[in-house]
């Protein structure tokens, strides 16, 4: 029969399991060999525990008393290009954006002087008519505006003025009368004992010719008044047709027939730039401090080889490099002017220039990518102590160690994509190469420092494959 002990003095629970015994029910003897039962197990329990204390000190004790293991391998060497420099002729360019326009003195805006209605666009004159887009001369007629009002006021002025010579000769007539009047009475009084004419006669016929002379004369005053009347309104008829102010290309007419312009409205503009253009760009102060005035340019940026298509772009020159910054912007203005005889550029759009800022020389020249250009003065990577030999494939494979040095540079050729080295530094003082014989890094240079171990990466065979860009 199975003993259960039962700790806890609670009330007799009938739904008691049969064949267990409460604490209180059992006779003291078996109390106390259920008790040396439960220090039994209870002791055992702590000797297995112990035990494994033990074990686990033992082993603590073995693995660190143990040999540290070996240190870990140097890095495998890292995969970069390297060729040595070369000597190139290169020039320095400097790329500049800016918008086309006429020369000063080439270009025209033709306005209306006078307010008016539009009575004709473009009227033929002769045989051939005139569009826009073509050559105009000076003087052609482009638009003409209603003037009937100063026609109107024109032949008014005539009619006046015929009145007016209708009355200047009524008054010569009057004068030649007085001089008559004035002639008779003068023979009168020379003849002998005759005394039928007075002086004050004598002197009144006078004062009439002198009248009648001042009449004719203000009558011609009058005239005169008259024909400058004329004129004018002449020449302000010449105002309602508007011309071609000088001979160049007709732009778009900005007006349509039988509308209503007020004076000073802006009619159409002749431009003349088959001759020459203007390219002007606004640079920094940096870049104006590179330009002077004379020196070569070419249209397009440094996509264009100067070399290959020398004879597709003309050549311009900087004619213009202002003193003094914009006040908005602070910029610098700066004009290149270009032949236009083929109307490659147009006026009033956008333009990449290259200006020629330093001739061409022949140097000692590395890449672009070659450069370390996240410090000041520019970086520079170089191979030491290169080596074959065998890698994990049998393969034949250069090795090396890198140093780094500070890069003097010079002429920068952003078409080719190198740049003139003029010498090189080292911090350390303990580099005695020459450029002339180093190896320089041009690919995954970043990040090596002094020392490190590199492999020369040998081009794919796309990548063999692919032309070079640029010799």
């Amino acid at each position: 029969m199975s003993i259960h002990l039962i700790g806890d003095l609670h009330p007799r629970n009938p739904n008691r399991p049969p064949g267990t015994q409460r604490l209180d029910e059992m006779p003291d003897e078996a109390i106390r060999a259920a008790s040396k039962t439960i220090r039994a197990a209870r002791s055992s329990r702590r000797s297995v525990l112990s035990i494994c204390a033990l074990l686990a000190l033992i082993f603590l004790n073995l693995g660190c008393g143990r040999a540290p293991q070996s240190a870990e391998k140097d890095p495998p060497p890292a995969p970069i290009k390297w060729e040595e420099a070369r000597q190139l002729f290169l020039e320095e360019w400097t790329e500049l954006v800016g918008s086309t326009q006429p020369l000063p003195d080439h270009a025209a805006r033709v306005t209306s002087p006078v307010a008016g209605r539009v009575l004709a666009v473009l009227p033929k004159n002769g045989e051939k008519p005139i569009v826009e887009g073509q050559l105009v001369e000076e003087g052609e007629v482009l638009v003409r505006l209603d003037a009937t009002a100063i026609h109107a006021n024109l032949a008014k002025a005539e009619a006046a003025k015929k009145v007016l010579q209708a009355e200047r000769d009524v008054a010569a007539v009057t004068v030649k009368q007085a001089s008559l009047d004035v002639k008779s009475l003068e023979d009168l009084k020379q003849t002998p004992n005759t005394s039928l004419v007075s002086p004050i006669a004598l002197e009144k016929a006078a004062l009439a010719l002198e009248s009648a002379r001042a009449s004719v004369l203000a009558l011609d005053r009058k005239l005169e008044a008259a024909d400058k009347e004329e004129a004018a309104l002449k020449l302000e008829i010449q105002l309602f047709v508007l011309t071609a102010p000088r001979k160049g290309r007709l732009g778009r007419l900005q007006v349509v027939i039988g509308q209503t312009l007020p004076a000073g409205a802006a009619v159409a503009e002749v431009l003349g730039i088959d001759d020459e253009i203007d390219v002007l760009c606004f640079v920094s102060a940096a870049d104006a401090r590179k330009v002077q005035l004379g020196q070569s340019a070419r249209v397009g940026g440094f996509d264009k080889d100067s070399a290959t298509e020398a004879g597709a772009d003309p050549e311009g020159k900087v004619v213009f490099v202002a003193d003094q910054a914009e006040a908005e912007t602070g910029s610098f203005a700066v004009k290149i002017r270009f032949p236009n005889r083929d109307l490659k550029l147009r006026a009033n759009s956008v333009a990449r220039v290259r200006i020629l800022t330093r001739p061409g020389k022949s140097c000692w020249a590395v890449p672009e990518s070659a450069l370390l250009e996240d410090q000041d003065p520019p970086g520079i990577v170089l191979v030491e102590d290169v080596a074959v030999t065998k890698n994990a494939e049998g393969k034949d494979e250069q090795t090396g160690k890198v140093r780094r040095l500070r890069a003097v540079i010079g002429v920068r050729d952003r078409i080719l994509h190198q740049v003139e080295i003029v010498r090189l530094e080292d911090v350390e003082k303990k580099w005695r190469g020459d450029l002339e014989h180093a190896l320089i890094v041009i690919a995954k240079g970043q990040g090596l420092q002094t020392g490190d171990a590199v492999k020369f990466e040998a081009e794919d065979d796309d990548e063999a494959a692919k032309p070079d860009a640029k010799p």
